[in-house]
């Protein structure tokens, strides 16, 4: 029997061979029989995987600006119908919680069913494909099915789990690393994030050898041939490539408290990719010229996706205005002067708060209730438009503060805070002291979680890690009732 993949994985895609593919097969379905012919077949189904993480409904919105950022606390959504109102005061029984929750589940197995289908039809043409396409693009579905999944158990499993190890044992989700039409079991949470692990381990070894993000002056990967006649390697910052692999699992390790790995590779990511993927803002926040100004800071990129007329989806959330142009946009996803000043510490650390470019440049100061945000601002031909970031360079530094400063060595997580505060802007004179107490510098982390991943879809994720019963601009007591999102209804009436 042939398997099949939804056209719908490969109707946004660019590429030419796909009206080829259209012209032979079924309106509804595409054979992998016809897909999996060649090396471009394999690469128009990652592309495709990825095209299918840019839907809106997951990492295109839901799982970084909207949903995921609302159950944060990121936004003020008290204004009559909000569409995220229930959502930020935890209403998991109300349609508008449901719907995008439940989007977010299927969505995110649709792409992990992709992935495995590439992932067992590349086995099968391994001798027949050239070693760099075999090891990344396996390498890239590998790394990416493990994101997808550990993205999902920070939504679904447990958090907290250094003080609570016994919820490993929970069952909570199906790993689903087979592309087969039977259900796959929920395993318990030990077994899934050993899967994660393993499957970043994985790609880690395919790619190491040949993934361009490593190559430098002094290292040419062994004398490896990369084909990339069609630029299918270049800008490996928008693609899942052996750094995202890293700092993958910097995040798992985060997650089980193993502060050693997790310092592993973290370091590694801090330090070895700023020589060749990514580095530190370069300062063109502050560009003059709206064409240049790279609002998302994307040289510091770890991994992000290219999502397509992005600004048409996220416009009606973080404008002023509504369609009509007169009323005042009761949708929008903005910060008032209040929670800003308050974040940024404008009336106790003024003059260093001000130089600050995530206060200074990413608001629109319209009045003190005002302050729209200016992340995903679009500007006509911008050089850096249609950017959505799913790992940056900061992060890995925040990881090793927090790794440091549990593991009694705060003096080093306060110089992590401040490398990234002084890369925002804030002139040294401001540096955190090292001499902060342990509880000192974790208000300082969180703090700065809080500034750095507006519109990110990180914080919340960063609460639950933590077990945080109290949370930033809401009242809710936040235990496992909140943090754990109820699995959807028909994965329970399924046996899930």
């Amino acid at each position: 029997m042939k398997k099949i993949i939804p056209i719908a994985l490969f109707a946004v895609l660019g590429f030419s061979s796909c009206e080829k593919w259209l012209a032979i097969t079924p309106k509804s379905e595409i054979a992998s029989d016809e897909l999996f012919k060649s090396e471009q077949g394999f690469k128009d189904a990652l592309m495709g995987a990825y095209l299918l993480m840019t839907d809106r409904g997951i990492y295109g919105f839901e799982s970084t600006i909207g949903f995921i950022d609302a159950l944060a606390q990121q936004y003020p959504t008290t204004v009559v119908n909000h569409p995220y109102a229930n959502v930020s005061t935890y209403q998991y029984q109300s349609t508008q919680v449901i719907n995008p929750k439940d989007n977010i589940w299927s969505k995110s197995y649709s792409v992990i069913a992709n992935l495995n289908n590439l992932i067992s039809q590349i086995e099968d043409y391994k001798d027949k494909i050239h070693p760099t396409h075999y090891n990344l693009i396996k390498g890239e579905a590998l790394g990416l099915r493990a994101y997808i999944h550990l993205d999902l158990y920070r939504l679904f499993g447990y958090g907290n789990l250094i003080n609570s190890p016994t919820d490993l044992d929970r069952i909570t989700l199906p790993y689903v690393d087979k592309y087969i039409k039977t259900m796959t079991l929920p395993v318990s949470g030990k077994v899934y994030l050993e899967n994660v692990e393993r499957d970043l381990q994985e790609a880690e070894k395919l790619m190491i050898n040949y993934d361009p993000a490593l190559i430098t002056a002094t290292n040419d990967l062994g004398g490896v041939e990369i084909p990339n006649a069609d630029n299918f390697y270049s800008d490996r910052r928008m693609r899942f490539n052996y750094y995202a692999v890293k700092a993958t699992q910097a995040r798992l390790y985060l997650w089980k408290g193993n502060y050693e790995k997790a310092i592993e590779a973290a370091e590694l990511v801090a330090t070895k990719a700023r020589g060749t993927l990514v580095s530190f803002h370069n300062g063109s926040i502050n560009n003059p010229d709206p064409l240049q100004k790279d609002y998302t800071f994307s040289a510091e990129h770890i991994f992000g996706l290219n999502v397509q007329n992005m600004f048409e989806v996220i416009k009606p959330y973080i404008t002023q205005f509504g369609p009509d142009g007169i009323n005042v946009n009761s949708r929008r996803l903005n910060h008032n002067g209040t929670v800003a000043n308050t974040l940024y510490e404008i009336n106790t650390k003024g003059g260093m708060s001000l130089s600050d470019y995530r206060y200074k440049e990413l608001y629109n100061k319209i009045s003190t209730n005002d302050y729209l945000l200016l992340k995903f601002h679009y500007v006509d031909r911008s050089t850096y438009k249609d950017r959505m970031p799913l790992i940056r360079l900061p992060e890995m530094f925040y990881i090793l503060a927090e790794c440091y400063n549990e593991t009694n060595q705060s003096n080093l997580a306060v110089r992590m805070l401040n490398t990234v505060r002084i890369n925002r802007g804030i002139a040294p004179t401001y540096n955190l002291p090292e001499t902060l107490t342990k509880e000192e510098v974790q208000v300082q982390i969180q703090l700065e979680y809080r500034k750095e991943f507006v519109s990110e879809g990180q914080l919340f994720y960063y609460y639950k890690r933590r077990g945080n019963e109290a949370i930033p601009n809401t009242n809710k007591p936040m235990d496992n009732t909140v943090y754990v999102l109820p699995l959807p209804q028909r994965e329970i009436e399924m046996g899930n």
